[in-house]
C-alpha cells in the first residue's frame, strides 16, 4: 500500500514538473505592406484614420477620468467609513484576545499558543490574534473605477486592420516561442 502511494505521489510530482517545463508560445501578427504606389497611398489614409481614432479615444478617456473625481471621493469616503467600523471591531477583538491570553489557562506546550491546534487540552477554543483591517487608499479606489469605466477598447485596431487589408496589405499570423523553448 505504501509503495503504491509513493509511486502515485512521484507520478503526480513528475507530471507537475513536466507541465511547468512546457514551452510557452505567443501569437502575433506580421503586417506586410502592399508594394505598389496606390497601396502605399491608401495606407497613409489608414494611418490617418487610426491616428484620429486614437486621439478621439484619448479625449474620451480624459473626459471620463475627469468625470470620475466626484465618484472617487464618494466611494473613498464610504470605504473610510467602513474602515472606521472595522477598526472599532478590531480594537474590541484585540481587547478580548489580550484578556484570553492574560488568563493563561496552563497550556502544556507553546505550540498551543501559536495556533498549531485549534483547541486547548481543556476543550476551550484557541483564539488567534485578530487581523487589523486594511486601510483603503484613494489611489486604489481611483484605479478600480478607472479600470471599470474608462479603460475601454476604442476599437481602433480592427478598423485599421480592415483598412490595411483593403489596401492590399497582408496580415500574417505567427506563433513564437517565448519561454522554455527547445534548442
Amino acid at each position: 500500500m505504501r509503495s503504491a502511494l509513493r509511486t502515485l505521489t512521484l507520478l503526480i510530482l513528475a507530471l507537475g514538473l513536466a507541465a511547468c517545463a512546457a514551452p510557452r508560445h505567443q501569437s502575433t501578427y506580421r503586417y506586410e505592406a502592399p508594394a505598389d504606389e496606390a497601396g502605399r497611398a491608401c495606407l497613409e489614409r489608414c494611418e490617418q484614420k487610426i491616428t484620429a481614432c486614437r486621439e478621439q479615444c484619448a479625449t474620451k478617456t480624459q473626459a471620463c477620468l475627469k468625470d470620475l473625481e466626484p465618484l472617487v471621493d464618494e466611494r473613498y469616503n464610504a470605504a473610510m467609513s467602513h474602515y472606521g467600523a472595522a477598526l472599532d471591531r478590531y480594537r474590541q477583538e484585540l481587547v478580548q484576545y489580550e484578556f484570553y491570553l492574560s488568563m493563561n489557562w496552563g497550556y502544556p506546550s507553546p505550540l498551543w499558543r501559536r495556533g498549531m491546534w485549534p483547541y486547548s487540552p481543556f476543550g476551550m477554543p484557541y483564539y488567534s490574534p485578530p487581523f487589523p483591517p486594511i486601510k483603503p487608499s484613494r489611489n486604489a479606489v481611483f484605479e478600480r473605477l478607472r479600470q471599470e469605466r474608462c479603460d475601454v477598447d476604442c476599437g481602433c485596431q480592427p478598423v485599421y486592420d480592415a483598412c490595411f487589408l483593403s489596401c492590399g496589405g497582408k496580415k500574417i499570423p505567427e506563433t513564437r516561442c517565448i519561454s522554455n523553448c527547445p534548442p
